[in-house]
């Protein structure tokens, strides 16, 4: 059994100068849709069974179209579920803003977040290790349910995730590059179990 990481298609506030998007609620753009199209014909014949997607819309709507992709015919496309535990970092009173606008007005706050991600905590949001420990307890969920299942995401959820993955700490955070419509493959034997050891979750 096999999990698809993807993170979310292209929205504006992606593109440069980009803007912080946290919890907004921001949709795809043109570029971004068409990723996700891109994304579910190249998923077809993977055997996807089921379709896991953060509450966010931007999550949402790549995975609802990536869905329509992976089968020609609609009552044979798979389920899709909503996970909250998937959803970016609540990123606070960054929220919405430039990062060049962070970077010159919070310069000790952008030099935390850059030099010590395993301690950083958004400004009025949470922190990445509370992030990490709700994705990967959807993640364990996910591989427990035993479909081959395709997660739809965001980019600090996604490294996140390869923080633990890969067996490296949070400090490797911003070492790991995701783009927009990117996928990861994951083996589920296993990750169930190595999820509940490192968290400490029960089933």
């Amino acid at each position: 059994m096999t999990l698809f990481l993807l993170r979310h298609g292209q929205t504006d506030w992606n593109v440069e100068p980009a803007r912080c998007l946290g919890w907004q609620a921001v949709g795809l753009n043109a570029t971004g849709r068409e990723q996700a199209r891109a994304r579910g014909r190249a998923l077809r014949g993977r055997g996807v069974e089921l379709v896991v997607t953060s509450h966010l819309r931007r999550a949402r709507e790549t995975a609802e179209l990536v869905r329509a992709e992976l089968s020609d015919d609609a009552a044979g496309a798979p389920p899709v579920i909503v996970d909250p535990r998937l959803a970016e970092a609540h990123r606070g009173g960054w929220e919405g803003r430039r990062f060049v606008d962070i970077v010159r007005e919070e310069p000790a706050a952008w030099r935390a977040y850059r030099e010590h991600p395993e301690t950083f905590r958004f400004p009025g949001g949470e922190s990445l290790a509370e992030q990490q420990r709700r994705v990967l307890a959807a993640l364990r969920d996910a591989a427990l349910d035993g479909r081959a299942a395709l997660v739809v995401t965001h980019g600090g959820a996604v490294r996140l995730a390869r923080c633990f993955l890969d067996g490296r700490g949070l400090e490797a955070f911003h070492e790991l590059a995701t783009v927009n419509g990117g996928i990861d493959e994951v083996l589920g034997p296993g990750l169930a179990a190595r999820v509940q050891a490192r968290l400490g979750l029960g089933r």
